[in-house]
């Protein structure tokens, strides 16, 4: 229990960090993100950590070119502390957000009350900017991070 609570203290101490401090701080998810793969990962977890960040990067560049969201310092396609943060997330799946993978209801309310709502959090603290308002662009990312993860807990299930 403690490992999962230290696994979400760092990612989210992380994600504070990279939100306000921007793209100087990326070398800390670099490197939490090394210590976590060499030190804790599992040789399966250690093949889907890639594999989700990219999918992740994927879905925030398309809703970035899409103008769901912009960024003030015109990064494109996103700015290098959202592909750090790309990479620690996944690091969270198999520890702090196990319980992620319990049912389908978890996942929606993750989708709804965690992800989606991490995005207006940053753009609270942070350079993200949402041109279509909050509620189109909180509806838009809670049923983007639904399909996001339904599709890394169908990858997850495959590969188990």
């Amino acid at each position: 229990m403690w490992a999962n609570i230290r696994n979400l203290g760092v990612f989210q101490g992380l994600w504070f960090l990279l939100v306000l401090g921007g793209d100087a701080y990326a070398v800390f998810a670099l490197g939490w993100f090394l210590f976590h793969y060499v030190s804790y990962s599992e040789p399966q977890e250690k093949r889907l950590l890639l594999i989700y960040a990219v999918l992740g990067i994927l879905m925030d560049s398309s809703l970035t070119a899409f103008g769901v969201y912009q960024f003030s310092n015109d990064a494109w396609p996103i700015p290098l502390w959202l592909l750090a943060l790309w990479l620690i997330f996944p690091t969270t799946l198999s520890h702090g957000l196990r319980w992620c993978w319990s049912g389908k209801l978890w996942i929606l309310i993750a989708s709804a009350f965690g992800a989606a709502l991490t995005y207006v959090g940053g753009a609270t603290l942070g350079d993200l900017q949402f041109p279509f308002g909050k509620p189109v662009t909180v509806m838009t990312l809670t049923a983007c991070w639904a399909l996001y993860f339904g599709l890394i807990r169908v990858m997850t299930l495959q590969r188990s």
